[in-house]
């Protein structure tokens, strides 16, 4: 895969080294973002292919590998024909940057950091709730990551010595805002998956301890109740938990 391979249209074009992924960090980005045969695998500056490859062979997955140089994508294409796979996958000549992201359930990236950047928003912006990024040893500015991994590869291995770290992000639903139910009210911030949650009953303050937000999956609590449930685009559809008894309870997104 290669470190970074890719400048916008109308940029002078950026390379830098051609730099593969590790076979032992193929597999666990792949583990970590849980791959499975119903998922859309994108690699973002594929190289040879190994990634999406890798997607369809050990999980059965469909993938589309994007990357700028066109004779990579040729090694890409034989790659997959010789390892069996060539009806799951396809590899593009094509600038990431202008890459339609919407179908993408699972997005892995091996990118320098300047180019990672200007792929943020792009990544919030196009792919869904609950899909997953995983990122090859550089981190997303302002973006927690859901899990970090240390990969300690089976051999020395060039320019990377023997660890490698991988980083996972989970894109969540869009909560951010005013949302009221029953006599319950919330006022959500948000900054990615991270998420502050004020919050009132029957007109009275109600002190929120935990919150947690993962894809569409959110949770919070505070003393003698706590709240699981999913963010749809207008509502939050749950359960709360008051003195161990437990009652539905929906959410609508207040103007």
């Amino acid at each position: 895969m290669l470190l970074a391979f890719a400048a916008h249209a109308q940029d002078p074009e950026v390379r830098a080294p051609f730099i593969t992924t590790p076979e032992d960090v193929v597999e666990r980005m792949l583990a970590l973002a849980g791959t499975g045969p119903a998922d859309h695998v994108v690699d973002l500056g594929s190289g040879d292919g190994r990634i999406v490859i890798a997607a369809a062979k050990l999980h059965g997955a469909r993938g589309l590998g994007v990357d700028i140089d066109s004779k990579l994508v040729e090694i890409s294409r034989d790659n997959a024909r010789r390892a069996g796979v060539a009806n799951l996958v396809q590899f593009e000549e094509r600038d990431v940057l202008l890459t339609d992201l919407s179908r993408a359930t699972v997005v892995t990236i091996y990118l320098l950091p300047s180019l990672i950047d200007r792929l943020q928003p792009k990544l919030l912006d196009e792919l869904r709730p609950g899909a997953r990024i995983v990122s090859h040893a550089f981190a997303m500015k302002g973006w927690k990551p859901d899990r970090v991994e240390k990969v300690q590869l089976r051999s020395q291995y060039l320019r990377q010595g023997d660890e490698s770290t991988i980083f996972l992000w989970i894109v969540p639903a869009q909560a951010r805002g005013a949302w009221r139910g029953g006599e319950w009210s919330l006022r959500v911030q948000q900054n990615f998956q991270e998420i502050e949650i004020e919050a009132s009953a029957g007109g009275r303050p109600v002190p929120v301890t935990e919150a947690r937000l993962e894809g569409t999956a959110i949770s919070f609590s505070g003393p003698g109740f706590s709240f699981r449930g999913e963010v749809g685009p207008k509502t939050i559809a749950g359960e709360m938990t008051r003195s161990g008894r437990a009652s539905p309870l929906s959410f609508s997104k207040g103007r």
